[in-house]
């Protein structure tokens, strides 16, 4: 441990002496190419000189950056060549002092070659090391648009599976792997596995690596993978060591995956989603999970708009729900309500979601009508003389969630139909003829239905 301390605090002092063999290279070269031109020949020392700061330089910054290569920060697929080619400068900077401190023993050509390979290498450790410093783009990322599309690196095409049907997302595939394999995958792929360590093959991956395995399913405390990423950014176990590390929301994502069972093939709707996570997963994936009314999810055309009129002329009152929705709010307004009336709304019975037709005087067989609407989520039969027979009708409303009967005929009777009603949340029963300890026992059998009775007088 001491050695490996010591090692990489000598490879930390790389960017402090990278700049050293820039300056005394180019600084021999240009006093090289001034004296040529202007046939001096007084320059010969100090030009040789810098030759020799230049190489001495050149072999104590790749001997730092082999060093600090070694920690691990970098991963081999960036720093391949900027290792080489930086090692190899130091030799030819090495090889060009030697042969220029006597460079009449040497043909011209050859000492050319060498001055030309220094120049060329600088520039291609300089963009390599910036490149690796700052990002491939860095230079060029403000250029003219021309030679942004000629010299930038192509960005990948980072698009993911498409999220939007919620019920086929894979937690793992869809949620999970993207952010590993930005931020993991340089380092632990079927290409580099640094620690032992291959998080793109799936079964390497729940091997885990010289450490032993990095996740424990069912907890993420327990688990290494967890652990590393969400250490101080100064540790030097710290995950990823370089690089954009994972995010608030990548963290929260990766544990609660790790914290439903880790599991590779399982789909989002198969999983508790707490509610903490659910603004995390519509935030990053625009997948919303929150339970919505039926008539947030219909996605209708608009109704045609002289049905719509004429059904006004004939005493329904006629709204649209919300400015982009299509769905009508319909209250019937009118003197007397007919069989032949009611029976005009099948002809838009799919924009029906609201109705009402409290205080009316409908009729317990013309509710089979009401039956036939299949959005409707909100009845409203209050203050009406409709009874048992109407509430049976009611059954084939799959979506039906609000049904007001206060102060109808209905009894005890209904309340089996009410029951098995599938998605009903709200029921008013006051002032009807149900009994008050038959609605409250309703009540009870079923939590999720909220049933309003009113106050028992006895």
């Amino acid at each position: 441990m001491i050695a490996l301390d010591f090692s990489t605090f000598l490879g930390r002092f790389h960017p402090l002496f990278v700049h050293l063999p820039i300056g005394f290279l180019i600084l021999a070269l240009l006093m090289e190419w001034f004296q040529i031109r202007k046939h001096v020949n007084s320059w010969h020392q100090i030009i040789n000189y810098m030759w020799l700061l230049g190489a001495l330089s050149a072999l104590i910054t790749a001997l730092c950056g082999w060093l600090l290569a070694n920690t691990g920060i970098y991963p081999e697929n960036e720093i391949f060549w900027h290792r080489w080619l930086g090692v190899g400068l130091a030799i030819i900077a090495s090889l060009g002092w030697w042969i220029k401190k006597e460079p009449k023993k040497y043909k011209k050509s050859l000492r050319n070659i060498i001055s030309v390979l220094v120049m060329l290498l600088l520039l291609v450790e300089g963009h390599l090391g910036g490149s690796i410093t700052h990002g491939a783009n860095y230079l060029v990322e403000y250029a003219p648009k021309p030679f942004q599309e000629f010299l930038m690196t192509s960005a990948q095409d980072n698009t993911g599976s498409d999220l939007s049907q919620k019920d086929s997302v894979k937690v793992f595939e869809n949620m999970v792997l993207p952010f590993l394999e930005s931020k993991c995958f340089a380092c632990h792929s079927n290409e580099t596995q640094r620690g032992g360590l291959n998080l793109e093959d799936l079964t390497l991956f729940s091997e885990g690596g010289e450490n032993g395995p990095t996740i424990t399913a069912g907890s993420a405390l327990e688990s290494e993978l967890f652990k590393r990423v969400t250490l101080p950014g100064k540790n030097n176990k710290f995950m990823p060591p370089r690089g954009e590390p994972l995010t608030y929301d990548e963290i929260q994502v990766l544990e609660w995956w790790i914290d439903q069972g880790a599991e590779m093939d399982k789909l989002i709707s198969d999983l508790t989603v707490t509610d903490k996570l659910k603004p995390v997963v519509k935030r990053v994936y625009g997948i919303d999970l929150e339970i919505k009314p039926w008539y947030e999810t219909v996605e209708l055309n608009p109704a045609d708009s002289l049905m719509v009129n004429k059904l006004r002329e004939e005493g329904f009152v006629i709204n649209n729900i919300g400015s982009e929705n299509s769905l009508l709010d319909i209250r019937f307004s009118g003197n007397s309500l007919t069989r032949e009336t009611l029976s005009e709304l099948l002809k838009i019975k799919e924009y029906v979601t609201w109705f009402s037709l409290a205080g009316t005087n409908v009729k317990d067989e013309w509710v089979s009508i009401i039956s036939q609407f299949p959005n409707l989520t909100r009845l409203e039969l209050q203050k009406t003389e409709v009874s048992d027979n109407s509430v049976a009708y009611l059954k084939e409303l799959e979506h039906l969630e609000s049904l007001n009967l206060y102060g109808t005929n209905v009894t005890d009777s209904c309340l089996s139909v009410i029951r098995d009603i599938p998605h009903l949340k709200r029921v008013y029963l006051w002032n009807s003829k149900v009994s008050f300890d038959r609605a409250r026992a309703l009540q009870k059998e079923n939590p999720d239905l909220v049933v309003e009775i009113g106050v028992s007088l006895k």
